[in-house]
């Protein structure tokens, strides 16, 4: 979809980066300072690098080619609120519509479909000021998608909403880069929005690539990726789960896990039966007995798979890889060094991985 083979100046230092990002949402992910947004600005043609830049079948930079910025047709939504503030929502809206079409372009985007996508007949005549934070970012991005963007990079787009307001616009995003299948590159810190929204992960370090590939394989290996001291995030499991039941007296889901059950808090069941939950590496603890007279609700019978110390600042801990008895599933603990040696924990154990808390991330 998108491939990159470029090199961006940074003062006395370069980004280098030689990558290939399938369709779907695609995480960029990596500590602050580490060249995200400026990776970002040299895709859209805003900052200058050398190199080879290919969408598609289409040369965006190569050699002595170099297609400006506005032809690239892409949608950025910047960290910072960018709507005009003398402009009512809906001429925000129609800006970008409007820039869509003086150049020509085709407008499978409509006015009315975006807004009734992320839901915003209400606001139509309001100015930008009056606008809450979770209604000014999905103003924000619904203009770039009337843009019609064909790639949509979106520099943290939640970033300085409370948690509730994230929860409110995220299926908005999940909704728009799924349904109408515009390539997408999301910048987040936070690894719940990146389980929730994105199908591919790139892990930057200090101005390079560190890894990359499907967010399910490189989400629970983050500990082991940080060899200078960066601070990567939270690391965790992504696994399929079946909706089997749901209790309202309890706010809980029930649901199998292969040949096993978990329940998870939750006001009401999810509208698929086949989801993908979020587990945390740091709230999965391991007993080599069964243990009894928990508060800890779920518990999975697990064999050992591999142990790796983890280090940099993480440094004491160990990273354990689990495989989930009776299904294809995998976890991963991150359990002290201590706590590791005092269980004799070996490679090929039966064990059992008490799970503190899962998140529903997306249907799967």
């Amino acid at each position: 979809m998108l491939a990159l083979d470029i090199k961006i100046p940074i003062g006395e230092t370069q980004i280098n980066m030689q990558c290939e990002m399938p369709s779907g949402v695609t995480a960029l992910f990596g500590p602050s300072g580490c060249g995200k947004t400026t990776l970002l600005r040299a895709i859209a043609g805003l900052t200058p690098c050398s190199g080879s830049i290919r969408f598609k079948n289409e040369i965006w930079q190569e050699g002595d080619r170099l297609v400006p910025s506005h032809k690239r047709r892409v949608g950025y939504v910047f960290q910072e609120d960018r709507l005009f503030p003398h402009m009512s929502v809906e001429e925000n809206l129609r800006y970008g519509l409007k820039r869509a079409g003086d150049q020509q372009m085709p407008i499978k985007l409509p006015l009315t479909d975006v807004v009734e996508q992320f839901d915003l007949a209400d606001l139509l005549g309001r100015k930008p000021k009056t606008l809450s934070g979770g209604e000014s970012r999905r103003v924000n991005v619904a203009r770039a998608i009337l843009g019609q963007p064909q790639l949509l990079l979106l520099d943290e787009p939640l970033n300085g909403l409370d948690s509730q307001r994230k929860a409110e616009i995220i299926p908005y995003l999940a909704n728009i880069t799924r349904e109408l299948d515009i390539p997408t590159i999301y910048v987040s810190h936070l690894n719940d929005e990146i389980a929730k929204l994105c199908d591919h992960m790139l892990v930057m370090g200090n101005n390079t690539l560190i890894r990359q590939g499907p967010t399910q394989e490189i989400l629970p290996s983050l500990g082991l990726l940080s060899t200078k001291g960066e601070d990567l995030g939270e690391a965790g499991s992504l696994i399929e789960a079946t909706v089997t039941g749901f209790s309202e007296a309890y706010s809980m889901i029930d649901m199998a896990i292969g040949e096993q059950s978990m329940q998870v808090l939750g006001l009401e069941p999810p509208a698929t039966a086949k989801v993908r939950l979020f587990l945390a590496a740091r709230d999965i603890a391991i007993a080599t007995s069964k243990p009894t007279q928990l508060s800890i609700r779920n518990m999975l019978g697990v064999t050992i798979a591999d142990i790796t110390p983890l280090s940099g600042n993480a440094r004491g801990l160990v990273a354990v890889d689990l495989t989930v008895d009776g299904s294809d599933e995998r976890l991963c603990a991150h359990i002290s060094k201590a706590a590791c040696e005092a269980l004799n924990l070996q490679l090929g154990a039966e064990a059992f991985a008490l799970i503190k808390s899962a998140r529903i991330a997306t249907p799967a």
